[in-house]
């Protein structure tokens, strides 16, 4: 069974949002320097897929009024020239071994176009790959990655209530709650269930600790101070 790369770090491991978006733009080459530079463990982004199937980082599933994934590659970067696909994220984070990665994977329910697959074998042919999991809110598109690439680690993303249920029942790796959700009691019943708890968006120094202080793995925030004060926890 894979396991999260915490690669035996203190807990909690301490990931950027996009990267740095209070430094720089968000899902940016210089927003994911500003969180190498600013000491974190690694961080978090976010993978859409183009009409003609190349992967791209991106938060939302449109660009001006137009869906990703009905945009080829070449359309796409004539309205956003500085949006970096995968692999040149990959490419520029090689350097740094020890960064983590998480990517969460961006599904439209009932669109079948092959990015579980797609991500999976990328991630899996990288040779940074035990420094990466995957996660997302989509069940069905984790479901695909542990039947296509197994020895990948995934975690399952909620926001609304604990749903954290479902990555026990697909045999994941971790649960990523929105930090409202959690509490002592939900983090120790997690743990038990050998699941590892990474939590977002946390942006204030106090809430950080708390969460620290009640045994969270990851926590990932938009601003590097916040985060840094988990580590006094």
């Amino acid at each position: 069974m894979p396991t999260l790369p915490l690669l035996n770090r203190k807990h909690p491991v301490l990931l950027g949002h996009r990267g740095l978006p209070t430094i720089a733009d968000g899902n940016t080459r210089a927003s994911f320097m500003a969180a190498v530079e600013a000491g974190l463990d690694g961080i978090e982004t976010d993978v859409q897929r183009t009409k003609d199937g190349v992967l791209v980082i991106h938060h939302d599933f449109v660009v001006g009024l137009r869906l990703i994934s009905d945009m080829t590659y070449a359309e796409l970067v004539e309205q956003r020239p500085e949006m970096m696909t995968l692999e040149q994220v990959l490419e520029l984070l090689e350097p740094y071994p020890d960064f983590l990665i998480n990517l969460e994977l961006k599904s439209i329910p009932g669109l079948e176009d092959g990015r579980a697959y797609e991500l999976a074998g990328a991630v899996a042919g990288w040779s940074g790959r035990k420094r990466v999991w995957i996660s997302s809110y989509d069940p069905v598109a984790l479901l695909k990655i542990r039947e296509h690439r197994p020895e990948l680690p995934l975690g399952y993303i909620f926001r609304v209530y604990d749903t954290g249920r479902m990555a026990e029942l697909l045999g994941l790796e971790a649960v990523h709650p929105h930090w409202q959700l959690v509490t002592a009691a939900r983090v120790a019943r997690w743990h038990r269930k050998g699941l590892r708890v990474a939590t977002w968006t946390v942006n204030d120094a106090e809430e950080a600790r708390r969460l620290a202080e009640m045994g969270v793995d990851v926590i990932m925030g938009d601003d590097a101070e916040a985060l840094r004060a988990a580590r006094s926890a």
